[in-house]
């Protein structure tokens, strides 16, 4: 308890000079902590973006259909609902699926024409698994669900390209089971934006009871089954279940269907630790310099503790727990500055629009971003600190243990 004491007071024995690094260790551990929380949300909300938007979770095919999307390689919806259903209800009781049809042709206006992929919805089941719905400004229509005609929900970029509006008559054409050309028109009853402008330049959504007569498919014949789960973790876990129920099936996650983006999610949360990581290593040199200057300052009351009866070991763990201290209370501020800054934007978000304008969105990622703060980043933040502190005493604690105490004492 002695060296406890001890150590703190000897770090307040110079003001200035452990204000400076205290300074230094809060401004670094406060960018570190603000850059971590940045980027964990930056790339956590992309990913949930996507899978809310397009993914989902799990993704069900017949095994042929991802070679070449062909028309002809379905399956029976009343085959598989009841397994799959079966089969999250384990780890997910709370999950929703939804059914839907792709088929791919061309969407033109009187203007333009563009190659899309239609989705042909149960719109009751859409809204439960894609946040689409949630993306239509008041003005801009509904999803389907109201008595429009042949609806077509489409996004303001396809809007643009083809130049229409809403309530405008547009035609889809595409291949039906048969290679005949079917050819149909839809009127616009939604215009969605998105913060992926890949997913809406090429995705558009009908209902499944207008377009199916047309595709020559067998009754309940449908191309994808989406699985929404509760989360990523659970994910992971009712995927390998599914594929083996269905091991003549196709059964994608999120990470499979968007390798990239999964890379980068794993990349970000390893990146973020290195760079944290290379602050505390450049504070390091600082402490350490901090350090040995209290230590080769202190050399005749080093040797005088030495003389009196204090043993190596003692002054090795007074030096060890001097920086320990000091970096630890720079830590703590610096993270609690970290904490007040993020807190805020966690609910606001940082917007970049301001700096790339959309470009972002035509990458698929979001220019609004909502950093994240949690208990195990915190931790490796704790520990991270906690070792640069001990590494960064060893040198100067070493050089204390070098001095002899009558030659110390002469000094």
């Amino acid at each position: 308890m002695n060296i406890l004491r001890l150590a703190w007071k000897n770090i307040w024995r110079n003001k200035v000079r452990s204000g400076v690094i205290l300074s230094a260790i809060a401004i670094g551990l406060f960018a570190g902590t603000f850059l971590l929380s940045f980027m964990q949300g930056w790339i956590l909300g992309t990913v949930n973006s996507d899978i809310k938007t397009q993914y989902s979770h799990v993704q069900i095919h017949n095994a042929d259909f991802l070679a070449n999307y062909d028309v002809n390689a379905f399956f029976m919806r009343e085959d598989v609902e009841n397994e799959i259903r079966r089969g999250v209800a384990r780890n997910a009781p709370t999950a929703e699926i939804a059914f839907r049809l792709n088929l791919n042709g061309m969407l033109a206006s009187p203007h333009n024409a563009i190659g899309v992929t239609a989705k042909g919805v149960f719109e009751d089941e859409e809204i439960l698994v894609t946040d689409v719905w949630q993306q239509i400004p008041d003005t801009m229509g509904v999803f389907l669900n109201d008595d429009t005609r042949m609806a077509i929900v489409i996004s303001s970029r396809v809007a643009d390209r083809l130049r229409v509006r809403l309530r405008s008559r547009i035609v889809f054409t595409f291949q039906d089971v048969h290679g005949d050309m079917q050819s149909i028109a839809f009127r616009v009853g939604g215009i969605y934006r998105t913060t992926n402008a890949i997913f809406d330049e090429a995705n558009v959504f009908v209902r499944y009871s207008d377009i199916f007569s047309y595709t020559g498919l067998p009754e309940g014949a449908v191309h994808e089954a989406a699985v929404l789960l509760p989360d990523i973790e659970t994910s992971n876990i009712v995927a390998p279940q599914l594929r083996e129920m269905f091991p003549d099936m196709s059964v994608q996650d999120w990470s499979q269907m968007n390798p990239a983006l999964s890379m980068y999610f794993s990349y970000t949360k390893f990146m973020g630790v290195v760079i944290l990581g290379i602050f505390l290593f450049a504070l390091s040199f600082g402490i350490i310099n901090t350090m040995l200057m209290a230590v080769l300052e202190r050399t005749r009351e080093l040797g005088m503790l030495g003389a009196i009866g204090m043993s190596k070991r003692q002054i090795f763990s007074m030096i060890m727990l001097e920086t320990v201290f000091l970096t630890l209370l720079g830590g703590i501020v610096g993270i609690i500055l970290g904490i007040a800054v993020v807190l805020p934007t966690m609910e606001t978000g940082i917007d970049l629009s301001f700096f790339m304008e959309d470009q972002f969105e035509d990458f698929g990622f979001a220019s609004v971003v909502y950093p994240i703060l949690n208990i195990k980043m915190l931790a490796e933040i704790v520990v991270l600190v906690i070792l640069a502190g001990i590494l960064s005493a060893l040198y100067p604690a070493r050089k204390a243990l070098q001095l002899k105490p009558l030659e110390a004492m002469r000094q």
